[in-house]
């Protein structure tokens, strides 16, 4: 809805929902994982140098965790083409959306990368953290989950 738009991400408040493809043109949607998974939400670029600092801990987080959260990167407008040979080049194995014209980017106002977000599995934002996020940091959000 328009009013969804225009607000914005709070913490213990629905995560703005967005559909977005991958780099093979699967559609992906972030209420796809409500009820089955939390997430960590990523806004990335293979231009950032802090991204590409955090990448490998974020690889090793997305391996060791992968059964109880989904990673996903949300690219900030950059050629499919580049991010695919990206993921090839760099072994990336966490879920990479396309944002060409940076609407999910401005939907979450995204000011500067990398930026996290955790969802719970209701689709509630848990907890915000831009900058850089070591593996420490990022096993600090998972532990915030509740227990089920």
């Amino acid at each position: 809805s328009e009013k969804n738009e225009k607000a914005r991400p709070q913490i213990n408040a629905p995560a703005p929902d967005f559909i977005s493809e991958d780099v093979y043109g699967n559609k992906i949607s972030l209420s796809d994982f409500r009820g089955k998974k939390p997430v960590l939400l990523v806004f990335w670029a293979t231009w950032c140098g802090y991204c590409a600092k955090e990448k490998d801990d974020l690889k090793t987080f997305t391996k060791r965790y992968q059964d109880k959260i989904q990673v996903l990167a949300v690219d900030g407008g950059e050629p499919k083409q580049t991010i695919r040979d990206y993921i090839g080049k760099e072994n990336i194995n966490f879920l990479i959306l396309l944002d060409e014209q940076r609407k999910i980017w401005n939907q979450y106002l995204i000011r500067g990368t990398p930026s996290h977000f955790l969802i719970d599995k209701q689709g509630k934002i848990i907890t915000m953290r831009p900058g850089l996020a070591s593996l420490a940091d990022l096993e600090t959000m998972l532990s915030m989950i509740p227990k089920e």
